[in-house]
């Protein structure tokens, strides 16, 4: 398929290419509606509205969210544990859901009945996906969301999907030549070993392997390894940003010069103290109101930083452009795409009693995150005691990553000693 074809149209022209004016009055249709019909069927979202004082009258327009508070994913974990399964944002019988996954945290996911219900069939249009090309989709289908809410935006383009799942990088790389791969869509520094993998088999990548296009996310996007994995299969990687909560919430274009919002949200950029709003350029926590009628989170704080630009694309879509991603807001961590949260872990930790105090540092070599838990104990274990085998199990079946263990002398953990160390350095 030639380069033209990937970068031109549009999965919803109308919609992508709305006046301001016209943004402008679908989102205040949208979170009218949401307003009255979440008030009624939703829990969560009246005692949010009764706490502050608002009625859904109140809410017409995207100015009037002002009125209502944030509510953060620790406070989403939080209400799910206290009123399961899903803290009262659900608004029609769990067994009216098609599926219902668990992300770390532990967080409830529900996917309702509506085709498309994820959202990313228009960041995977925008990127270059097209009827017909064989994609592989190298995201986990087992528990977590994000295998089968990106394979069923690839179905709605009318993509072929070969669920290949996590890891077993060889197999990827025979399925890729055997069924003629087009598209990749997973995390960039698995395209990458799967490259390396390729050419250590005797392969040339770019021409022995036909992949043309790729969409990837749940890590951040260096200039550097992009570059690398553009030029070892001489193909085009996009990048695209959401949540297993939300969905997809933005998404590049052929231009690569940001990531434009979705439709099917409105975002805002706020501080994440005051909660003021913030203008274009100003950097703060990426806030989303969904337009989800089964799961209608309103002002959901997803906890990411970012900034956003106004200016034209040259692609013609006209929604506002995150321009990147600058890191965490709280204490919550991503790691390998999976989020690490610090009472999840202190839970894990809690089941070995010998261990006094703990950190968790998470650092980036060649491109791939490494997860270290530090812990301080009274003695530490000999080599080959069954501790190291049986906590790191803990640990990965907890969070869902296998660490490396560190012991280190008492003492050196205070009362003040952070309990995540994100030592990433990202070359943006």
């Amino acid at each position: 398929m030639t380069a033209s074809t990937r970068s031109s149209g549009y999965y919803n022209r109308e919609r992508e290419t709305a006046s301001p004016e016209g943004w402008r009055s679908y989102h205040d249709r949208q979170i009218k509606s949401l307003a009255e019909q979440a008030y009624k069927m939703a829990p969560a979202i009246t005692d949010l509205f009764d706490r502050a004082g608002v009625k859904p009258a109140d809410i017409t327009s995207v100015d009037d969210l002002k009125l209502l508070p944030a509510t953060t994913k620790t406070d989403l974990a939080r209400l799910q544990a206290e009123n399961p399964p899903f803290g009262g944002f659900l608004t029609v019988p769990v067994n009216q859901l098609k599926r219902i996954f668990m992300s770390p945290g532990p967080i409830y996911d529900p996917q309702g009945q509506t085709n498309e219900f994820w959202g990313w069939a228009e960041g995977f249009y925008a990127s270059g996906f097209r009827p017909r090309d064989v994609v592989i989709n190298t995201f986990g289908y087992q528990m977590t969301p994000a295998g089968l809410m990106f394979e069923e935006s690839l179905l709605d383009i009318g993509c072929c999907v070969i669920p290949t799942g996590v890891g077993n990088s060889e197999t990827q790389v025979k399925i890729m030549k055997d069924m003629g791969v087009t598209g990749f869509v997973g995390m960039a520094s698995f395209l990458r070993k799967i490259g390396q993998t390729a050419i250590a088999e005797g392969l040339d990548p770019r021409k022995d392997l036909a992949l043309e296009i790729g969409y990837v996310a749940a890590e951040i996007l260096t200039d550097a390894l992009r570059g690398e994995v553009e030029e070892m299969f001489g193909m085009r990687l996009r990048q695209g940003y959401g949540t297993a909560d939300c969905g997809c919430l933005a998404y590049e274009c052929s231009e690569r010069n940001g990531m434009h919002f979705t439709s099917n949200a409105y975002i805002e950029i706020l501080d994440p103290r005051t909660r003021e709003v913030m203008g274009p350029g100003e950097p703060g926590e990426v806030v989303v109101t969904l337009f989800n009628s089964t799961y209608p989170l309103i002002r959901f704080a997803t906890g990411d930083l970012s900034a956003f630009t106004t200016e034209a694309c040259a692609c013609g879509r006209t929604a506002p452009r995150l321009t990147k991603i600058m890191g965490r807001v709280d204490q919550v961590t991503k790691v390998k795409g999976m989020f690490v949260h610090p009472q999840q872990a202190s839970a894990v930790i809690a089941k070995f009693p010998q261990v006094e105090k703990f950190q968790i540092v998470v650092t980036r070599v060649n491109e791939i995150d490494k997860l270290t838990f530090k812990l301080e104990m009274a003695q530490a274990p000999a080599t080959g005691d069954p501790f190291y085998g049986e906590i790191a199990g803990a640990i990965q079946e907890g969070i869902k990553l296998r660490p490396e263990l560190e012991i280190i002398t008492p003492g050196t953990l205070t009362e003040k000693s952070e309990l995540i160390v994100d030592e990433r350095v990202w070359d943006q």
